[in-house]
């Protein structure tokens, strides 16, 4: 009985080392929203856990901010074909009673990010609509590398690019609460790490939700502007609503 008992032991901790290892059973990890969230003497900035002593990483004199906006933009949904082109003031992420959705955009890589460079963060931000009453529940949103070429005049649910997105690991995901402030950060670090080798199969960024609710999480839209960015500016008091690249960069030395 013993024996059997033992055996069974084994084959319950088994089952569950190869449950961990599944791909879908490793929770993504997320971006903090309050120093509460990370470790003793830890501090919650800008998403991320960092040593409450000192002068945050992004905060020191070194660093250059960069905003870009995005050179073409693509929102689908399941259930719509291609609009050529066209976009709505506002769309909707996480909206169970109108289906999956998907934000695609795609920006021209600065010379500023070269291999010399450290990209010590970098987010997609998004504005968040004050049009439409969000639900109670909140929204966690991630960011996918796109590796296939898109057109913004062509993209719909059914033809879209093709994109990597693991289930476990990956980007850090967000959770976006309600009552959270307008401007909604995605990290996107790993992401653009990869545009500093120039390879040709990145073709984007691509936004969607974890989860849905009934009335998802509304975010303003607005027509593609100019590749070029600005180095200056409070993101939260930044008249421009479409969604936009911030990047944090410094010397190579200096991380």
């Amino acid at each position: 009985m013993k024996l059997r008992a033992c055996l069974l032991c084994l084959v319950s901790l088994f089952l569950v080392l190869l449950l961990a290892l599944l791909p879908g059973c490793v929770a993504r990890p997320r971006m903090c929203v309050a120093s509460s969230e990370c470790g003793a003497r830890q501090s919650c900035v800008v998403g991320r856990c960092q040593d409450s002593a000192g002068v945050p990483l992004i905060q020191k004199k070194e660093v250059r901010r960069l905003v870009l906006d995005p050179v073409a933009i693509g929102y689908v949904e399941r259930g719509r074909g291609a609009t050529d082109g066209a976009l709505p003031p506002i769309f909707t992420l996480g909206r169970s009673a109108g289906g999956d959705s998907r934000l695609y955009l795609r920006f021209a890589v600065p010379p500023a990010v070269a291999k010399d460079t450290a990209i010590l963060e970098a987010y997609v931000l998004l504005d968040r609509s004050l049009a439409v009453q969000p639900d109670p529940t909140p929204l966690v949103l991630h960011a996918a590398r796109v590796v296939s070429p898109w057109d913004p005049r062509s993209i719909s649910w059914q033809f879209q690019p093709r994109f990597e997105d693991a289930s476990s690991g990956g980007s850090p995901a967000t959770r976006v609460v309600p009552a959270a402030r307008r401007v909604v950060r995605v990290d996107v670090r790993d992401i653009v790490q990869r545009w500093r080798s120039r390879d040709g199969r990145d073709q984007g960024i691509v936004i969607m939700a974890d989860n849905s609710t009934e009335v998802g999480m509304a975010f303003a839209l607005a027509s593609a502007g100019s590749a070029a960015g600005s180095a200056a500016g409070n993101p939260d008091a930044d008249p421009a609503s479409a969604p936009r690249l911030e990047l944090y960069l410094a010397p190579e030395p200096a991380r």
